[in-house]
């Protein structure tokens, strides 16, 4: 049996340390991916699930391996002027997991799965021109060349097209990025969330750099409103900021299983990069349709437990804006406050949070 992954974001790289180290020794898992496409080389944060796949995946160690994908251990996210008190949400007791470099992550996970996986592990470079999903097989068209597999997870990244997506009214739809040079004084073993006027920034401190990124809603601050109020807030000149930036808008498909292909990481889905939760998601998706392979659930089973899975995180999402925040009583957070009703009552947690 064969199986292809394309992608080698940390979709695609989560999806390869999944399979390989779940399906069994009949099965051949490719990673097909065109190295002129850049993967998107920010720093991330991840979660005990994601450290479990590439311990399973990578004989991934902290010890040996940590410097090898710029990353640091850790321990939760830090929320500051969310509410009067900073707070932190932990990562589960007694676990671990890390920040990343995404490039660097390519570039150790390869060399490992190869050596590690040996005729298990193929790869194949090249652009993906055409993915046929059959009936019996997937047909994978790559620089013209055609390739046979069983089942293929899409981790291609954003659509061009989305129609038959879910769009979500954004609550934030743009990102400004700036690195600088690792700051002795930054803490390391939790990811930051600062709220901001304009929405809020993250904060990844790396080896060799600190990713900041500036999170905010185009439609209430201008970009150029957000990259004043950035660079003041990150204590770099504006002259200085490095012309980073990213417009995004909220999405999910209630159909990431059709026939044999199932689409994960940005194809499937992208909401806002708080505490993680796209690669919680991917782990999921990737034990939903290892399920589907084994014939313990079905297509319409699978899409459905997906669509639950995506309205629990934004509902999730949602409960940290309900009180707005402490420190800015701005347009936004008064946005971000009826935002967050508004999702968290598709939910039980509104319940939950009357309880409390």
């Amino acid at each position: 049996m064969k199986l292809a992954i394309i992608g080698v974001g940390s979709a695609g790289i989560q999806s390869l340390c999944h399979f390989l180290s779940h399906l069994d020794e009949s099965w051949e898992v490719t990673s097909i991916h065109n190295p002129s496409i850049n993967i998107l080389g920010i720093g991330e944060s991840s979660n005990p699930a994601f450290v479990d796949a590439l311990e399973r995946g990578l004989d991934f160690s902290f010890s040996g391996d940590l410097y090898r994908i710029n990353g640091t251990m850790k321990f939760g996210t830090k929320y500051t002027n969310w509410r009067p008190h900073e707070f932190i949400n932990p990562v589960i007791s007694g676990s671990v997991a890390v920040h990343f470099d995404t490039n660097s992550l390519y570039k150790f996970s390869m060399d490992r799965l190869v050596g590690k996986w040996k005729d298990k592990f193929k790869i194949i470079k090249g652009n993906v021109d055409n993915l046929e999903n059959n009936v019996n097989e997937v047909k994978i068209q790559i620089d013209g060349e055609e390739h046979i597999f069983d089942y293929a997870v899409d981790c291609r990244g954003t659509p061009k097209d989305f129609t038959g997506y879910e769009m979500i009214d954004p609550l934030l739809n743009a990102c400004i990025v700036h690195n600088t040079d690792p700051d002795s004084t930054t803490e390391l073993e939790h990811t930051g969330h600062i709220a901001t006027k304009d929405g809020w920034m993250f904060r990844v401190s790396l080896q060799t750099r600190t990713s900041y990124g500036y999170l905010y809603n185009s439609n209430i601050s201008d970009d150029q409103k957000a990259k004043k109020n950035f660079s003041s807030i990150i204590n770099v000149p504006l002259d200085q900021m490095q012309d980073i930036m990213y417009k995004f808008n909220p999405y999910y498909t209630k159909n990431a299983l059709k026939g044999r292909v199932i689409k994960n990481g940005n194809a499937m889905t992208f909401l806002e990069p708080m505490f993680a939760n796209s690669l919680f998601m991917y782990d999921c998706i990737n034990r939903g349709f290892w399920d589907f392979i084994m014939g313990n659930l079905d297509e319409p089973t699978v899409n459905n437990n997906m669509t639950t899975l995506i309205e629990q995180v934004l509902a999730l999402i949602g409960f940290h804006y309900l009180d707005g925040s402490s420190e800015h009583q701005t347009k936004f957070w008064s946005y971000a406050k009826k935002w967050g009703i508004r999702e968290t009552e598709k939910s039980n947690i509104m319940e939950y949070n009357k309880t409390l």
